[in-house]
């Protein structure tokens, strides 16, 4: 349902929660001169507005609503930088006074979007200031975690975008360059050119959250987005060993896959991937890790919307070449069809399950209704469920010479 233009609005009526979700999603481009001061506004949107102008007196508001849950997020999908302001709270019908939870929790959205904490067009800066100091440090932390660190160089050598090899929280480098005044500023070109959706899940009063929203002073936008990326594969392998003083290492291989979501060879590529290193019978973790013994710990994930097929393990550093052969070689054996259909079957059987679990979880519905929106308009659980069944074996071994390895980095441990 369209609020203005580019602002829509998602009901998602559903009996199956006793509390009710909204996300307030804004969707921008993806780019390094903007990411920090996105974060840095995602920050101050959780921390405080001029009504409650510090976090004591915020979350007081929401404890009296129940004990309301407000939370900011930020990903990624392709070129496209996504900012969430995620709310969840009780039911009007389980309100103990009859109060209209719905109604103030609406009001307090545009309360957080419309009357932010502002000293002369710019944020607050003593609680401005403590926020940035707050990611900062998280930033910094974060790299002190090998698997996080060494994921960001493999995609800094993997990907030819500049924009993709930030993170989704930028740098510490490019926060400190931001102030009061530069965050407050995107949060304005946001709140007015970036595209909007507000999805409300549950058991609620359509008319009576229309009416509400219809209120919001949005203006209309025209926002293009980018939400797939895909680059052209190269011949050449880029290779880097980098030396930390930690005591594990880390091998991450990113291979380059030409599919994007909702093509078949997609469906196929979730089977394989499930094959080799999501579960606890996949091959690299039976083979490597258990038989072998060379790992801590081995797995793979890929990034549909950037054609990034990655697989990492930890391991001592003078295993090195043994588990870079041993993954090769399991992805060479599936690629010439070495994998028992029995295999196949139960990595269906632990994927279906998985999806069909995650329906119990208000954000993965929401996550679903925006697919369906603007990435595939078939998609459901249904749809994604039938599509993986109808998987075979040819699919898997076409979608697996598909990949393409272009880059080995290694973080050498002690």
């Amino acid at each position: 349902m369209k609020i203005v233009q580019g602002v829509q609005l998602h009901l998602i009526k559903t009996k199956r929660f006793k509390t009710n979700h909204i996300t307030f999603r804004f969707s921008g481009d993806l780019n390094q001169k903007t990411v920090a001061k996105r974060v840095l506004v995602a920050q101050m949107l959780a921390t405080a507005n001029d009504r409650y102008p510090t976090a004591k007196l915020f979350r007081e508001k929401l404890a009296e609503l129940y004990g309301a849950n407000l939370s900011t997020n930020v990903s990624t999908k392709g070129l496209v930088h996504i900012v969430d302001i995620d709310i969840t709270f009780v039911q009007d019908r389980y309100a103990f006074q009859g109060e209209k939870v719905l109604d103030e929790m609406i009001q307090f959205l545009k309360e957080i979007l419309f009357s932010p904490l502002l000293s002369i067009a710019q944020y607050q800066p003593k609680v401005f200031d403590i926020e940035k100091s707050n990611l900062i440090n998280y930033v910094e932390s974060d790299k002190e975690d090998s698997f996080y660190y060494s994921s960001l160089k493999t995609k800094e050598l993997f990907y030819l975008n500049k924009e993709l090899q930030v993170s989704k929280y930028g740098t510490a480098e490019l926060i400190t360059k931001e102030t009061a005044y530069t965050s407050y500023q995107e949060f304005h070109k946001m709140l007015n050119e970036d595209q909007i959706d507000i999805f409300v899940l549950g058991d609620f009063d359509d008319y009576r959250v229309v009416q509400l929203l219809h209120q919001f002073p949005f203006d209309a936008r025209k926002k293009k987005l980018d939400s797939f990326y895909l680059q052209d594969a190269v011949n050449i392998i880029k290779e880097s060993i980098e030396k930390k003083d930690i005591n594990q290492s880390i091998l991450q291989l990113a291979y380059h896959f030409p599919l994007v979501f909702g093509q078949r060879e997609y469906y196929a590529l979730v089977v394989l991937n499930g094959l080799l290193g999501s579960f606890a019978h996949s091959r690299f973790f039976t083979k490597i890790r258990e038989e072998e013994g060379l790992a801590y710990s081995i797995g793979c994930r890929f990034d549909v919307y950037t054609g990034l097929f990655d697989v990492y393990a930890g391991i001592d550093s003078q295993n090195r070449t043994k588990t870079l052969q041993l993954i090769v070689k399991e992805l060479n054996d599936i690629k010439m069809g070495r994998f028992s259909g029995q295999l196949m079957k139960k990595t269906k059987l632990m994927l279906i399950n998985n999806a069909l679990l995650s329906e119990d979880y208000s954000k993965n519905m929401i996550e679903m209704t925006y697919m369906a929106s603007y990435i595939d308009p078939s998609y459901s659980i249904k749809h994604w469920i039938d599509e993986i069944d109808k998987v075979s074996k040819v699919d898997i071994i076409k979608v697996a010479n598909l990949l393409k390895l272009q880059t080995v980095y290694f973080l050498e441990g002690k």
